[in-house]
């Protein structure tokens, strides 16, 4: 029996897989999904840092259809559970930053409501966040 391989890819690996911006370091990455049995690990934090950095030079649009194109790539393991929850609200909700989404994506999801917040915009926009006072 073979044992599958668990890596992890961080956050400037998922940006040159959705930029494709820096040719030489798309090759390697390239070379890096040819490898068999092999899954690739994305951290939470690496799609909210990578989304930090996108939004200075794209729309929500863009950024989601470019985030939701890598992740249907070989062997990535994601939260997908959080990510289905957290773009329609991004995209949805412009008043609200993606890590504000995510929080309310992951209150949802982990049915820890209401997520209190003094965050006037957060408690009206999401659907899962409640002023506190």
């Amino acid at each position: 029996m073979a044992f599958k391989i668990c890596e992890s890819l961080d956050t400037n690996i998922i940006l040159r897989l959705m930029l494709r911006d820096v040719p030489e370091q798309c090759l390697k990455i390239q070379d890096l999904f040819m490898r068999q049995g092999v899954t690739y690990h994305v951290a939470d934090l690496a799609i909210t840092e990578a989304v930090y950095v996108l939004q200075r030079y794209y729309d929500r649009r863009d950024i989601v259809d470019m985030l939701s194109g890598i992740f249907e790539l070989g062997d990535l393991n994601y939260n997908r559970n959080l990510f289905e929850r957290v773009f329609p609200m991004y995209l949805n909700c412009p008043k609200l930053s993606f890590n504000d989404c995510c929080l309310g994506g992951y209150a949802a999801l982990n049915e820890v409501e209401p997520l209190w917040t003094f965050d006037k915009a957060l408690a009206k926009e999401s659907g899962t966040a409640k002023m506190l006072g």
